[in-house]
């Protein structure tokens, strides 16, 4: 035998035993023999998963997976239904409009509004307090625009890097 041959026949081995380590490692998760073939755990694998899954949504294990998606759509549906104020029956444009109509709600309230409150409105009305908070930092007015805080901001930094560079 040449080198070349036997290096070859040494790979091959590493690489037989590196596919027997993992597929008796695979085969121990999904409760398959380790001396089956690739398919045959990858059909116990997907049974598993399958199982597990459907348990998982509040299904028996041996439905299909058709099955399992329409319970999880369902739960999904439900779940989101509930935090939307909304039946679970109604259909999922109604339940957005109601999810919608509770988030913009919320926030505006949160924000010192009114619960009826448009988009539009409650945009502005963060914009407003942003633009207040940050210029309360620069030493603005509660009415000045974003230019003007923008230039008190600016006049602050530079009158803080002067003070520092004073201080060497």
């Amino acid at each position: 035998m040449t080198e070349e041959s036997t290096n070859k026949a040494e790979w091959d081995q590493i690489f037989k035993d590196i596919d027997s380590k993992i597929r008796k490692e695979v085969a121990g998760v999904v409760d398959a023999d380790a001396t089956d073939n690739w398919k045959t755990i990858g059909l116990k694998m997907e049974q598993k998963a399958r199982a597990e899954t459907s348990k998982g949504v509040g299904g028996e294990p041996d439905e299909d997976w058709e099955q399992i998606g329409e319970r999880f759509k369902h739960k999904v549906k439900s779940g989101i239904a509930k935090v939307a104020d909304a039946d679970e029956s109604d259909d999922w444009n109604t339940i957005g409009k109601k999810m919608d109509a509770k988030v913009r709600s919320e926030i505006s309230t949160g924000m010192g509004g009114e619960t009826e409150e448009s988009w539009e409105q409650i945009g502005k009305r963060t914009e407003k307090r942003v633009r207040k908070g940050v210029g309360e930092l620069a030493g603005a007015e509660p009415e000045d625009d974003w230019e003007t805080v923008g230039r008190k901001i600016e006049d602050k930094i530079k009158s803080a890097l002067r003070g520092w560079l004073r201080e060497e």
